[in-house]
């Protein structure tokens, strides 16, 4: 549990740094990311439910909004990720797998709560823009996020996969006897 809650406040802190910074990436899943790597699927899923929440709670709103898409990515990041081989080749594609879902998620929740606004402005003015192409609001939204989720879920495998490798081998050996022991309970 203390390493999921610093997996939530890794979420918060990249979060609170885009927004601040009016980036069009988001930052707020390295965290998530880093909980399935280590973890597995259902932890990525819970630092999300939390991270979300709890960002929420201190003012990003849309992180609330937002938090089942976490989850979604939360989820398929652990198990395409935790107690697999990661190397920087096969993250392409990895988060390729992770985003594609994630990412139509938010899409849905941009278009049907908020019209196609969230707290970026950058992507909201490039989905408003787009949508008055043969793109619809949907279309744009999830081409707009597509993009922006995999440069930033990029970031957020690379980031956890080298500091993951970069641990002593004592630390990665005690992550995973960590979580072998919560499998067997």
């Amino acid at each position: 549990m203390t390493l999921i809650a610093l997996c939530v406040a890794v979420n918060i802190a990249g979060s609170k740094i885009a927004l601040f910074m009016s980036l069009p990436i988001f930052l707020d899943s390295i965290g998530t990311i880093m909980s399935g790597m280590l973890l597995g699927p259902w932890a990525g899923m819970l630092t999300a439910l939390v991270g979300g929440l709890v960002n929420g709670a201190l003012g990003d709103i849309y992180s609330i909004y937002f938090a089942p898409s976490g989850m979604i990515m939360g989820l398929i990041a652990g198990f395409v990720l935790h107690g697999k081989k990661n190397t920087y080749i096969n993250m392409i594609w990895k988060t390729v797998i992770i985003v594609i879902p994630a990412s139509a998620v938010s899409a849905l929740i941009e278009v049907v709560v908020f019209g196609g606004v969230t707290s970026a402005m950058v992507t909201t003015a490039l989905i408003q823009i787009m949508s008055k192409t043969v793109m619809s609001m949907f279309g744009s939204a999830f081409v707009v996020q597509l993009v922006t989720d995999y440069i930033d879920k990029l970031i957020a495998v690379a980031l956890v996969t080298t500091v993951y490798k970069r641990l002593p081998s004592n630390m990665r050996n005690m992550i995973v006897d960590a979580d072998v022991k919560v499998k067997k309970k």
